[in-house]
């Protein structure tokens, strides 16, 4: 990897990174791509005194599951905590709904079946998120003046505050 230290500064991190293992071809390119430049990053600008990261995760994201995403996820998490930033703050999604160049036909199905149970009152917790509020709550978070050192922004969380 390059390395880039010198220019990785301010005062906020935040990172949202990530593709499908289609797009990557690989398990190991999609780790590379989700986890590893993400974590490389996060460790330049705890180095360089960034004081707050903000984390783009996902739903039920755990270093300790069997599905590979979600472990993947789940192990960034960790290591980005593991930093120690004065402030980590992690939104974990469901899909993201949003303006998109690539077709994902799997993703559009997702986020239409979302929207219908979620109309119905059904799994109304795990309706696709628009993009656009996602990013609304990384600046939020950014500039919320929290005391806590981690805080996870669950599911439907991210539509409240």
């Amino acid at each position: 990897m390059c390395n880039y230290s010198n220019i990785i500064s301010g005062d906020v991190l935040f990172s949202s990174l990530g593709t499908t293992l289609k797009k990557a071809g690989s398990k190991d390119a999609q780790w590379k791509i989700d986890y590893t430049y993400q974590y490389e990053v996060a460790k330049m600008a705890r180095l360089n005194g960034v004081k707050t990261a903000v984390l783009v995760s996902s739903a039920n994201a755990s270093a300790n599951s069997s599905i590979f995403y979600s472990r993947m996820k789940g192990q960034l998490e960790d290591d980005i905590i593991k930093l120690g930033f004065d402030s980590t703050y992690i939104l974990q999604p469901s899909v993201l709904d949003g303006d998109r160049k690539e077709k994902r036909a799997g993703e559009k199905m997702a986020i239409q079946v979302g929207h219908f149970f979620s109309k119905l009152g059904i799994l109304r917790k795990y309706r696709p998120v628009p993009a656009r509020k996602v990013a609304e709550k990384m600046i939020w978070f950014a500039l919320a003046k929290n005391q806590e050192k981690v805080v996870y922004i669950k599911l439907d969380e991210i539509f409240k505050v």
